[in-house]
């Protein structure tokens, strides 16, 4: 009796065993199956998605000129989408006169309102590319069904959000992200919506005033960030005003903006941030004189140049460098001064620059024999010959600056 029982327990383990072993190789083969279909799938669909690309990029020219029935392709999710994609590439690259066509093409086929839904009703990543494809299309329909998903929870659907309105370029498209990020509601980075709105403001830079005037806080420091990337000469008095805040960010976004104002108002406004004390706005001041080609900002620079800190004096150095005309007088000025961290700077940014062994050699001139010239060649040999050499460390500064 208890071999009898030994062998069926023996016999129920051995067929529990063979099903397991049959069961995993069943489900491995299931598997492979799957994949091997789901491959084969992808790749009919993608030789049929090729395939179309080719006809409709032959025809769309018609299609958009309405000789191709709207039938023949509307119905045919994939032809819209390749229809679709042309049509945004080309409302990129179009003139104001074409894209207002190829938009009233976008509203009769209705493209628009098939995007729109996918908006509304998808999710997740094919959600968030109907959103770009949305903003891309630059019409004044996608600004609503955006601005809706600003609140959304996921942080990367709020971030398509921003960047769909920035995509139209509409300044319409700025005012709810400008509103909310106010009242604190637009959880965001700061990047991202910096360059959406640059993008709406592109072609109306004066429309960011209003909300900059009665911007506080971080929300003034965003609004003089994209001010300072679209400044025109007409905004020249609102960035003068900027150079005068309270706040060192909104100061460092006035001197990026002052390059474009006159010259009778901007150098006198850099040579105030110059001698700020915040030195990423000095850096900033110094930048900006550095894209004013013009003589009057030298004597700034000399006082740039003996910054305490050595990101502003090379930055100063290197756009007093470019006065090729001016440069003797420029290095006896900064001798004067007895700086040798300023002296550095300049002979740095000329040996960059490949100025240096032209100055030397003009010194050198044997046809020269002013008492000046030679003090300047033997302090610009003294000073070129200890640059390297051990020095004490410079202030501190952050590693980072707005």
């Amino acid at each position: 009796m208890n071999s009898a029982l030994e062998m069926i327990s023996r016999l129920d383990a051995a067929f529990f065993l063979t099903a397991a072993i049959v069961a995993v190789f069943g489900s491995a083969a299931l598997l492979a199956l799957s994949m091997i279909v789901r491959r084969g799938m992808q790749h009919l669909r993608t030789r049929r998605y090729d395939g179309l690309s080719i006809v409709i990029h032959k025809r769309w020219r018609e299609i958009v000129r309405g000789n191709v029935p709207i039938e023949e392709w509307r119905n045919d999710r994939m032809q819209c989408d390749i229809l679709q994609s042309i049509l945004i590439q080309e409302i990129g690259a179009a003139t104001d006169k074409d894209r207002a066509g190829l938009q009233d093409f976008l509203r009769s086929s209705g493209l628009i309102d098939l995007c729109v839904r996918k908006v509304h009703g998808g999710h997740g990543w094919a959600r968030r590319r109907a959103m770009l494809a949305l903003g891309a299309m630059r019409v004044p329909e996608a600004i609503s069904p955006l601005t809706e998903l600003l609140d959304e929870w996921q942080l990367d659907t709020r971030l398509a959000a921003v960047q769909g309105l920035g995509r139209t370029g509409l300044a319409e498209a700025a005012e709810p992200m400008i509103e909310m990020f106010m009242i604190g509601s637009l959880k965001v980075p700061a990047d991202p919506l910096t360059n959406a709105l640059v993008r709406c403001y592109m072609d109306r830079p004066e429309a960011v005033l209003p909300y900059l005037r009665r911007s506080q806080g971080e929300s003034r420091e965003l609004l003089a960030r994209v001010a300072s990337e679209l400044a025109t000469p007409a905004m020249a008095d609102e960035m003068i005003l900027l150079a005068e805040d309270p706040r060192p960010e909104v100061r460092a976004a006035a001197a990026k903006a002052l390059t474009v104002a006159p010259l009778a108002l901007a150098i006198p406004s850099l040579a105030d941030l110059v001698r700020d004390e915040v030195w990423f706005v000095r850096l900033r001041a110094t930048t900006a004189l550095n894209q004013i080609p013009h003589p009057r900002t030298i004597p700034v620079l000399l006082e740039a140049v003996r910054d305490a800190n050595r990101l502003v004096r090379m930055r100063a150095a290197s756009a007093l460098a470019k006065f090729e005309q001016e440069t003797v007088e420029i290095l006896q000025s900064v001798v004067d001064s007895r700086d040798r961290y300023a002296l550095h700077a300049m002979i740095s940014a000329l040996e960059l620059g490949g100025g240096f062994d032209k100055v030397m050699a003009e010194l050198e001139d044997p046809m020269l024999h002013d008492e000046a010239a030679g003090k300047l060649l033997g302090a610009l040999r003294e000073s070129a010959a200890g640059l390297w050499s051990t020095r004490p460390a410079d202030p501190v500064v952050e590693s980072v600056f707005p």
